[in-house]
């Protein structure tokens, strides 16, 4: 019954990525995969602010086609085989019960499909950390030198897909540490661990050296190093002074729930329920308290990361690795309210899901909701540039879109790539020209589409396509300059739309 849950969740993640287009980061990675040889591909990853294991799976993968829902299907498959072995671990610690509430609300809720559904690093992140943390359990129950050595090999792999593993992994050292001193394993285990734990910490040097420190010059925009990601999770950093340190925590504590359940309301209410769920750890003994520190040891590490200003804190997906640990909470926390009843317990769990499902609350940067990003829309928008624009016309757009143009217009293969100057760029492709302007970290805004209008006279006619995580171009341009309040709009849902720009005034 377990693996039939698991494969609905795995047709459901492959509807989704079947029916979804690329969005820009989503496009972005497998541009960087898109190379001629493994070499370059990963001097191309550098440019990304996360490790290189997605763009090597895609470097091969993408052999087998091209399309949305076959680059997807690795992530797909990673994000289903998560829940399957998340089941196990829960059934390893917590028992059978605990494991089907937390296997039903890793398999069905909105942001845990979304997350699978697309070409992003986060799958893989969670599948490899769950299995760590699997095979550890194992190891310490079965007296296992091989299981510990199967933990930290699944840990590396976690380690090279998401730099929050990191964080992941210090959590998962303390756990075991603790457990060690209280079970006295043997000594090939004790060994197993060390030698795994030297390796981890010289990979995490390794990337370190060769990618991290680096990261500062790739994004002038991100300095200092250490609030890499403020400019544009500033939310989501804590800054001193502008509130308390306790308020940002509490903030951002509801803000994951949220983010996970993808629903406030329930979100909020499941903060409360993982609360109450490693007080019931706490309360018994000390097997359980163990166990309530790998709960509780996650989130205390991203707090010191926080105040640190290294890691974001909140309703972001760079924290979706506290999902292992918060689902388990929350499903330690139904079953007791269910009396430990299966069928009870499942019965809130599937009510949860459906309330997430029905009442969900993820929009912007949580996620692009899924009537946004049906696959029609970029069709059409497609399909229009392909009708409309002639040979002797110009698109315009901004870095972001950009990588969907390269995906959607040009099949992946750009010509004639020229910079230019305030980190833009000119291409070709299948006879249009296509010109990315502005600083690769900036939508276009109403101010440099006005800009950009002037230096494009020597063609017929202007194409501003807007794409990514923007909206409302043209408005703002109708809005705020009179020689545009004629424009005439193509929308395809909120976040794509398409316009042509009137004729620049001649100079007299």
């Amino acid at each position: 019954m377990a693996a039939a849950v698991v494969l609905l969740g795995f047709c459901w993640r492959l509807w989704l990525a079947h029916a979804t287009f690329f969005n820009t980061d989503e496009a972005w990675h497998f541009s960087v995969a898109n190379q001629d040889s493994l070499i370059a591909a990963y001097s191309a990853s550098l440019t990304l602010a996360h490790p290189p294991l997605l763009v090597f799976i895609l470097y091969f993968w993408r052999h087998l086609g091209t399309s949305d829902v076959v680059l997807r299907l690795p992530v797909v498959l990673a994000g289903s085989i998560f829940c399957w072995v998340f089941f196990k671990w829960l059934s390893l610690l917590f028992g059978r019960t605990v494991a089907w509430v937390g296997l039903i609300l890793a398999a069905f809720l909105p942001p845990m499909i979304a997350l699978s559904a697309e070409l992003r690093q986060y799958s893989f992140m969670l599948l490899f950390a769950v299995a760590a943390t699997c095979f550890v359990e194992r190891a310490l129950r079965d007296n296992s030198s091989g299981m510990m050595l199967l933990s930290s090999l699944s840990l590396y792999l976690a380690m090279l897909s998401h730099y929050s593993a990191f964080l992941f992994a210090a959590s998962l050292g303390i756990y075991v540490i603790v457990r060690m001193v209280s079970n006295r394993p043997s000594n090939g285990v004790i060994a197993a661990w060390a030698a795994g734990q030297v390796v981890g910490v010289g990979l995490a040097g390794i990337l370190f050296a060769t990618h991290i420190a680096k990261l500062g010059s790739v994004y002038p925009v991100a300095q200092p190093l250490q609030r890499f990601g403020d400019f544009y999770l500033f939310d989501w950093y804590f800054h001193p002074g502008r509130e308390h340190f306790a308020t940002f925590l509490y903030r951002g504590t509801f803000g994951i729930f949220r983010f996970i359940f993808g629903q406030t309301a329930v979100g909020q209410v499941a903060a409360l329920l993982f609360v109450a769920g490693v007080i019931l750890l706490l309360s018994n003994g000390i097997s359980k308290r163990s166990a309530a520190l790998l709960l509780i040891s996650p989130f205390v590490l991203n707090w010191i990361a926080v105040a640190a200003g290294l890691y974001p804190y909140g309703r972001t997906r760079h924290c979706i690795f506290l999902a292992i640990f918060a689902l388990s909470g929350v499903a330690l926390a139904l079953v007791r309210v269910a009396r430990n009843r299966s069928v009870v317990a499942v019965g809130l769990a599937l009510m949860v899901v459906v309330l997430c499902q029905a009442f969900g609350t993820l929009q912007g940067r949580d996620m692009l909701p899924l009537s946004e990003q049906r696959h029609e829309h970029m069709d059409q928008a497609i399909q229009l540039l392909r009708a409309q624009v002639l040979p002797g016309d110009v698109i315009l757009t901004d870095h972001a879109t950009s990588f969907q143009l390269r995906h959607y217009l040009c099949n992946d293969r750009p010509e004639s790539i020229q910079p230019i100057a305030d980190g833009g760029e000119w291409y070709q492709c299948d006879g249009f020209r296509v010109l990315c302007a502005g600083s690769p970290y900036e939508a276009l805004t109403p101010e440099s589409v006005a800009a950009q209008q002037t230096g494009l006279r020597e063609f017929n006619r202007v194409w501003v396509v807007q794409g990514g995580w923007g909206k409302g171009l043209g408005e703002a341009l109708r809005s705020q300059f009179p020689a545009f309040s004629a424009i005439e709009i193509h929308s395809f849902g909120l976040y794509l739309e398409i316009f042509q720009t009137p004729p620049p005034p001649q100079i007299t």
